[in-house]
């Protein structure tokens, strides 16, 4: 009977080496040495009769027919991976693993997280934080996430959950008992703290608040919603929260409000999973109960 499917791992090997484009690196990756993954590749090419790499000494690059092999392969080595994750799971104890942004699970999601382990006590939640893109075909240990953005994620499942007003915040010892602002101008005299280019919504703000925006140059961008609290907690300036993060700190009065100027953020919370995936049963109860969560947040925001 003839072999119709290459090795295993010559196609764990192809499909490393065409991600990387490098063979040292796919072999770091496979915990095998260089010359192991050249020879798979070398099997492989001579299984299918094509070469799938152009070599220019350490330099390659996918040849056409190899192009269209890293995806099929991509795609078949994907589901074989979630589906052996999923045998496993269902093995064990029911478990959910879910990639949350930190700040989001720091500020928001844990806080809340008792609800619904109350709910659903047979149910391992485990919350994996990063703040990195989500490949499930690569990580299918994970069952969903939630992610920061405009919501265009080619490929998987996306809904959207909450929404965010924008607005200034500052620790009350920075204004020295002057709050609120008598006048809105009054914001130009301190100084400000900046998000990363691609999440500053600064220019945004002032334009919304009729105030020529500051050329002031920021000395620091921060990359996370918990960094920019805790800067203006310090003292540090003036920033912007997302109304979703910040009632916490609000509440507690270490930060306040110096004007009632707010933004609709022009990013959004999402729900992410692979296709599918959202109406299996635990991934289905978990987003049930987080859509319920994001309800009532939204409704409060909107109040």
């Amino acid at each position: 009977m003839p072999r119709d499917l290459p090795p295993l791992n010559a196609l764990r090997a192809f499909e490393s080496a065409a991600q990387h484009l490098n063979f040292t690196k796919a072999s770091e990756e496979l915990f095998v040495t260089q010359g192991a993954v050249s020879r798979q590749i070398k099997r492989l090419e001579q299984d299918l009769g094509r070469p799938l790499f152009h070599r220019d000494g350490p330099k390659i690059e996918l040849t056409p027919l190899g192009a269209t092999f890293r995806d099929a392969i991509s795609e078949g080595l994907a589901v074989i991976r979630q589906g052996t994750a999923r045998v496993r799971r269902q093995a064990a104890t029911p478990t959910l693993t879910l990639s949350v942004l930190p700040s989001f699970a720091t500020l928001w999601l844990v806080p809340r997280i008792v609800d619904f382990q109350q709910e659903h006590p047979d149910l391992e939640l485990r919350l994996s934080c990063s703040y990195d893109p989500v490949d499930f075909h690569r990580a299918p240990e994970i069952d969903a996430a939630i992610r920061f953005g405009r919501g265009s994620w080619p490929g998987v499942y996306v809904e959207r959950l909450f929404d965010s007003e924008v607005f200034p915040v500052c620790s009350p010892a920075l204004l020295k008992g002057n709050s609120p602002f008598k006048s809105k101008t009054e914001i130009l005299d301190y100084p400000l703290i900046y998000a990363t280019e691609a999440m500053d919504d600064w220019e945004r703000w002032f334009a919304a608040a009729d105030i020529e925006f500051p050329k002031q140059q920021p000395t620091t961008r921060y990359g996370d919603h918990m960094a920019l609290q805790q800067a203006a907690m310090e003292g540090q300036g003036i920033t912007l929260a997302r109304s979703l993060l910040v009632e916490p700190n609000l509440s507690s009065g270490r930060l306040i409000k110096p004007i009632d100027i707010s933004i609709r953020s022009q990013f959004s919370y999402y729900f992410v999973c692979p296709p599918g995936v959202q109406d299996s049963e635990h991934v289905g109860t978990f987003f049930s109960w987080l859509k319920r969560q994001a309800d009532m947040a939204n409704t409060r925001d909107r109040d």
